[in-house]
């Protein structure tokens, strides 16, 4: 059984959204990111979606975390489409894609979301990128799409289980958002017992990231993980050449274990930082970077396992 220690996956995704609140990366590199995309949009049954490609060569999807959108990964977009074809993605209930209302439109319909835009693009296979939520998507996608897929990078996650759901310590976030409550209240309100609480800047701070969310949206999202648990076995079974990137600090006891429980995955550590930061860290671009070069230079294939 996996090891829990202070944080789970709802308090993984209300840690990273308190991180919201501060600047991510420089103003000038994400206005150089804007100047080089375009907004675009496709239909994935139903559900308009946002997403930008930027740089050629092999294509690599972006999935980024809760209550965040393409601009996350600007860094990441300015670093890798040097050299290949990068594909980020709001996901619906996100950014500027749409923001269904009903429970049932996420889960599952998040992983098919990333299918139907390979589809629409043409792409047969590709390397996926997700953080924190998006790590959890990607990982279920993993294993219910491996074919499609000749690397991945997972940050920050092993994936959405039963068991976390069953040790959520915000297990009110889901249905403050629900009820319409905005999301920095919501936040404030489904804080575990003994969570600090943010002092008088950082709550105003935390009200204007408001606009940009619907909370409704993201308590539908919140509600819906059960359609992409996976457990040890699905892990276990993964070919696809994988690597999870964590901070030193987020569940150091949990990635630990999971080395050698998952011996088919691979593991980075960025030292001396928490779940959020690790994605900030300049160290995190070069880690996939590295990856990426050393696995996309290999043959594909269907179901290539080569490591």
């Amino acid at each position: 059984m996996p090891i829990f220690c202070q944080s789970t996956a709802a308090l993984r995704c209300f840690a990273f959204a308190l991180l919201l609140v501060a600047p991510l990366g420089c103003s000038a590199q994400a206005a150089q990111t804007a100047a080089q995309t375009t907004d675009q949009f496709f239909d994935s049954a139903g559900v308009k979606i946002r997403y930008v490609v930027a740089g050629t060569g092999e294509p690599v999807v972006l999935i980024h975390p809760f209550a965040a959108s393409i601009e996350i990964w600007d860094p990441v977009i300015q670093n890798l489409s040097q050299n290949y074809r990068v594909i980020a993605m709001d996901c619906r209930g996100h950014g500027m894609s749409a923001k269904p209302h009903d429970p049932s439109q996420y889960g599952i319909e998040m992983v098919n979301d990333v299918i139907r835009l390979m589809d629409h693009l043409e792409i047969k296979q590709a390397a996926i990128v997700g953080y924190s939520m998006g790590g959890s998507i990607a990982m279920k996608m993993l294993t219910e799409h491996p074919a499609r897929f000749r690397a991945a990078v997972i940050g920050g996650s092993l994936g959405f289980s039963r068991e976390e759901s069953e040790h959520d310590e915000t297990p009110r976030l889901g249905p403050n958002l629900l009820s319409g409550m905005p999301l920095s209240e919501a936040m404030i309100a489904s804080a575990p017992a003994g969570w600090p609480k943010p002092p008088q800047e950082q709550r105003e701070m935390m009200k204007r990231m408001d606009a940009a969310q619907d909370p409704i949206a993201l308590g539908a999202e919140t509600v819906s993980h059960k359609g992409l648990w996976v457990d040890d076995a699905a892990l276990k079974a993964i070919a696809v050449p994988a690597l999870v990137i964590y901070g030193g600090n987020d569940r150091p006891a949990f990635f630990e274990s999971a080395k050698s429980r998952f011996p088919n995955l691979q593991f980075k550590k960025i030292e001396g930082v928490g779940h959020g930061p690790a994605m900030q860290s300049p160290e995190f671009p070069k880690v996939i970077r590295e990856f990426l070069d050393q696995q996309m230079s290999k043959p594909a294939g269907p179901g290539r396992a080569a490591r």
